[in-house]
């Protein structure tokens, strides 16, 4: 009887061992286990309409359509990047910081002369989680370079100048008052105004080219100061200006150039912003239009006076 006790209580203290390592080993192989991979955010190029294909052959100057859908899965997205790689070389032509779950983008750019170019759409969220979709596009070996309307000599007056013209109409070739403006809404793409602007910490004199869609919300002294009656515009026509200190483009190279190849790749649209500040006299200013023509502006001579006046030369797309 004592041995079968004995016995007994070995086999128990044996169970009990093997419940142990049993769970032992249970614990350890769950520990061991790899963490699930993180949930990407999605992105997706959407081919409806008339939107650009993969593998597309378009004419230099052609629009390119984009519609985009991003989704975060796990986090916000935070950035979202459009990049062009061709001839071993990248551009970033977007590159936007936000704090979105999601969003819908339709988005246009225009075929440059680059023979072959990827386009790559890439997010990331906030957990640094990363995707990207690409595209390849070609140039129309058939693609010829286009005309330009050239104007030597256009003279605009600012805010407070009530005897020199406003706005500027390239495709009308006119310059006009508040009133004729208001009725060619949607072929006003110049405006030009003066002020004082920091820069580096000093107070300068800025003649400054803008459009009427200077900004979405209408909130800004363009809107409650210069020209109060642009708020009740229907049509706005955002004009972009390449603020960049150096963009290539000398006076000689504007003097010359009499089709469009020059205007196409001067125009940097990631520089491209809603106005141009300090557009004194002797500055190239690389631009694009709210209808996607590119040109470039001369500044001939630029007075610093409310009161005063800009003249410049303009070439642009027909």
């Amino acid at each position: 009887m004592l041995i079968y006790s004995e016995l007994r209580k070995f086999s128990g203290r044996v169970t009990i061992t093997i419940v142990f390592v049993f769970f032992g080993f249970l614990f350890l192989f769950n520990s061991c286990k790899p963490d699930p991979e993180p949930l990407k955010p999605t992105i997706e190029l959407v081919f409806d309409g008339d939107v650009t294909q993969d593998g597309d052959i378009v004419a230099i100057g052609a629009p390119l359509k984009f519609h985009i859908v991003v989704e975060g899965q796990e986090a916000n997205i935070t950035n979202f990047t459009i990049k062009k790689v061709y001839n071993g070389i990248t551009k970033t032509v977007m590159d936007s910081g936000l704090n979105s779950a999601g969003f819908t983008l339709n988005k246009t750019f225009y075929q440059s002369v680059e023979d072959e170019v990827v386009w790559t759409f890439a997010v990331q969220d906030r957990n640094l989680n990363k995707a990207e979709i690409s595209m390849t596009i070609y140039k129309d070996p058939n693609s010829q370079f286009g005309g330009i309307l050239e104007f030597p000599s256009i003279t605009l007056g600012y805010q407070e100048n009530s005897s020199i013209e406003n706005f500027f109409l390239p495709f009308l070739d006119e310059t006009y008052f508040q009133d004729s403006a208001s009725l060619y809404q949607d072929m006003v793409d110049v405006l030009v105004y003066f002020n004082y602007r920091e820069d580096n910490g000093v107070e300068l004199p800025s003649p400054t080219f803008s459009s009427p869609g200077e900004e979405t919300a209408a909130n800004t002294e363009l809107y409650t100061e210069y020209y109060p009656f642009l708020v009740d515009w229907t049509t706005r026509n955002y004009t972009k200006y390449d603020i960049r200190a150096d963009n290539g483009v000398s006076a000689e190279d504007f003097d010359e150039a009499h089709n469009d190849s020059l205007l196409i790749v001067s125009y940097d649209d990631v520089w491209g912003k809603k106005k141009y500040k300090w557009a004194n006299a002797g500055i190239i200013i690389p631009f694009q239009t709210a209808s996607g023509k590119k040109g470039i502006i001369k500044v001939l001579d630029a007075e610093h006076v409310e009161t005063g006046k800009i003249t410049f030369s303009m070439k642009i797309q027909m």
